[in-house]
């Protein structure tokens, strides 16, 4: 009688050991599951930032385009040129077009990584000055 109490007795010991075994593989296992979870958010939010960073970029340099096609027609009085720029780490070019040599229009094009703006510059007269009828950033021209 004394050798089967030893066993039940030891049966109910190993039993517990496996409920605490299977209890730390559980709770690692969720551990594991959060923590990786954690780790793909912050590298979706990486990409995501520098997504935005580069598209910032993108729209500072068709501006700054822009802004040299600008300064050329105010030099030069011209109303058709094109030009390629390379500013930083990102190019941007420029279209200078015109009907007639009124309502001077510029396309200007930046371009960061993968990224692109652009920017439509429309000017309504050059004499006395420069006078801007729009600056529009726009998905095509």
């Amino acid at each position: 009688m004394s050798i089967i109490l030893y066993i039940t007795k030891n049966k109910k010991e190993v039993n517990r050991g496996y409920i605490a075994l299977l209890s730390v593989i559980v709770v690692g296992a969720i551990g594991t599951a959060v923590m990786l979870s954690i780790m793909l958010i912050g590298i979706s939010t990486s990409k995501t930032d520098f997504a935005v960073q580069q598209s910032g970029s993108a729209k500072v340099l068709a501006s700054s385009c822009g802004e040299e096609a600008l300064q050329k027609i105010l030099e030069t009085g011209t109303t058709s040129s094109t030009a390629n720029l390379i500013i930083g780490s990102g190019t941007c070019s420029y279209v200078i077009t015109s009907q007639n040599g009124q309502n001077i229009t510029i396309n200007a094009t930046g371009i960061t990584g993968t990224l692109s703006s652009k920017v439509k510059i429309v000017v309504s007269t050059t004499t006395p000055a420069i006078i801007l009828s729009s600056w529009q950033e726009v998905g095509d021209f």
